[in-house]
């Protein structure tokens, strides 16, 4: 639930947390009007928020974060099952709304976020069905990292230039249809065959697999959803 408390331990006498209840460890900090809005879905007070700190000069790096910081409070609420999938497209529409209101100061001020890892995403071949490609895309960006999203439908042969082209860390596979999965096995044979498959990690997620099929495939990982695939993203950078 998003609730306003007061906290107390021995080590801090009063805190105050806008928007929702974290388990007390040994700081606790006020959480922004935007990390609080974003939290909750409010799109047109994130909106609001964003453009007050960009008046205000804050440094566009700064609001990306409070941002993100919301945006993991909302996958936070998706793993507690507080939220659902209608939340996180949500959450994902809203934050790609701010982040253009965002990207012209960004490019002014030629700033470049810190890159966490370079990650290949699509929906393979056969399968035009994109809503968890999107969400999945959104909050890894939200992470830090860099995704090159190559859309729906893509054939194994898009991967493979992909691959050679931004040269990532991870090719993540998305497919809702099981009609689509003889794709996802001609993209990784391809990567074999292309002597490319030991340069990066694969991860699939969607409908169409499951961990069994994820390992019949030859993938790394397979996330069952959104905030798992992140997860595992970040695990295999570590």
């Amino acid at each position: 639930m998003l609730v306003s408390k007061f906290f107390r331990n021995r080590e801090i006498s009063k805190c105050f947390i806008i928007g929702i209840t974290y388990k007390l460890k040994k700081v606790i900090t006020m959480v922004s009007e935007l990390v609080d809005a974003m939290a909750k879905l409010e799109r047109s007070s994130v909106l609001e928020n964003v453009e007050k700190e960009i008046k205000r000069g804050t440094d566009p790096l700064e609001i990306i974060e409070q941002l993100s910081q919301g945006l993991r409070i909302v996958g936070e609420l998706y793993d507690k099952k507080e939220y659902f999938l209608a939340e996180l497209i949500t959450a994902g529409d809203i934050f790609q709304n701010a982040f253009q209101e965002i990207k012209p100061v960004l490019e002014k001020k030629g700033l470049k976020t810190k890159i966490k890892g370079k990650i290949v995403i699509g929906t393979v071949r056969g399968d035009l069905h994109d809503i968890g490609k999107n969400i999945v895309t959104t909050m890894l960006v939200s992470s830090g990292f860099y995704v090159e999203d190559l859309g729906v439908d893509v054939p194994p042969e898009r991967f493979i230039e992909a691959v050679r082209q931004i040269n990532p860390d991870i090719i993540a596979m998305s497919a809702l249809l099981t009609v689509a999965l003889d794709a996802a096995k001609e993209t990784i044979n391809l990567l074999k065959k292309n002597n490319l498959r030991n340069k990066v990690k694969i991860i699939v997620g969607g409908a169409a697999f499951n961990e069994d099929i994820a390992k019949k495939l030859g993938a790394d990982a397979y996330g069952k959803d959104p905030l798992e695939a992140v997860k595992t993203c970040q695990k295999f950078l570590e």
